[in-house]
């Protein structure tokens, strides 16, 4: 069993972030967990995360929790200005992964002139393409079907049942979760003269920077022509939909079913609620705001926190919330005034 002395992983930890540091009363627990505040147990460590978890602390059997620089608490600390990143860092500390492939399975499938770095690992029924590029360190899980003339990064991991078409082109230390499909051809079609749909061919490439996580069932699509280029360090959640020719910028962050039409743009760390929806060709600035369910129908600017369907400034949008909800006093209000009104013209008429 894992375990260290609060004290030593403070210390340890200290080193990534400087403004760590042990505090107690004299105990120095050992720690040989993680768990959340109200599940935790003796020897365990847990973390507060925001102010409406500290009436908790009080409760909790945890030897320790993970705290700001401000919170009080009677129980060993490590605290940092930083306790969310403190908290991933402890967490890899006792996490242990799932166990990846060892070497080629002898059930996977490689096709002509594939190239595979050192270590790379690719586990039971995947297939790779022709002329595939396979850097070292890389993860295969079982089932992933990956197509022709593909290259992949160093130490990226590819797991269950995704699927790469062909031409793309993976950077390093990428995390695809199962069932993301990258390259699979864009929503591309004209209506005929006799009325039926006209597939567009769509011969363009789809580029995953380095350092890019997509969750469980995304969905990147090429474009017709040109490239869908999804930029370093960007994280997208479960369900996004990237549409041909969009371009994601770098270090942005889109949560669960997000869906950017085709040619959209973002700029770099623009984060996006659950189920934002953005029009063809808009673009959203650097460091841009989305708020949940938000609909953009037009370019939305640098720095701006933005909500709703279209989309207004979160402030606006707040006051026209309130408003709303003062619709039936106020309506209430005016019947009363066109009640006093009428009276009041009936009287003048006698």
């Amino acid at each position: 069993m894992i375990s260290f002395k609060l004290s030593e992983l403070a210390s340890e930890l200290a080193t990534v972030l400087p403004d760590c540091r042990f505090e107690s009363d004299g105990d120095d627990p050992i720690i040989t967990g993680v768990a959340a505040i109200d599940k935790a147990q003796a020897g365990e460590i847990t973390f507060v995360s925001s102010s409406k978890f500290v009436s908790k602390l009080k409760d909790t059997q945890a030897s320790a929790v993970i705290l700001d620089q401000k919170t009080p608490s009677t129980l060993p600390c490590i605290r940092t200005t930083n306790p969310r990143i403190l908290f991933a860092k402890v967490l890899e500390k006792f996490y242990q992964p799932p166990i990846a492939p060892l070497g080629i399975h002898p059930t996977a499938i490689l096709g002509e002139g594939v190239q595979l770095g050192e270590n790379a690992a690719i586990g039971a029924y995947a297939v790779i393409g022709d002329r595939t590029k396979i850097a070292d360190n890389v993860t295969i899980f079982p089932h992933v079907t990956i197509y022709n003339d593909v290259e992949i990064g160093i130490g990226t991991t590819i797991h269950a049942n995704c699927v790469i078409r062909d031409r793309t082109q993976v950077g390093a230390n990428c995390i695809f979760h199962p069932n993301a499909v990258l390259g699979a051809d864009g929503f591309g079609f004209e209506l005929s003269p006799d009325a039926t749909w006209y597939k567009i061919p769509q011969t363009g490439y789809v580029i995953i920077e380095d350092n890019v996580e997509l969750g469980c069932s995304c969905a990147v699509d090429r474009p017709s022509v040109g490239v869908t280029i999804i930029h370093k360090g960007a994280k997208l959640d479960n369900f996004v939909q990237i549409a041909h020719g969009v371009r994601v910028g770098a270090h942005s962050v889109l949560a669960a079913q997000v869906g950017l039409a085709g040619g959209v743009t973002l700029g770099h760390h623009v984060v996006m609620a659950g189920q934002v929806g953005a029009n063809d060709r808009v673009h959203v600035g650097d460091g841009a705001i989305i708020g949940g369910k938000a609909g953009i129908t037009s370019d939305v600017p640098a720095g701006a926190s933005m909500i709703g369907f279209p989309t207004v400034p979160e402030k606006s949008w707040k006051r026209v919330v309130i408003a709303e909800r003062q619709l039936p006093d106020l309506l209430h209000t005016v019947r009363k005034l066109e009640k006093r009104i009428a009276e009041l013209e009936s009287k003048l008429a006698e």
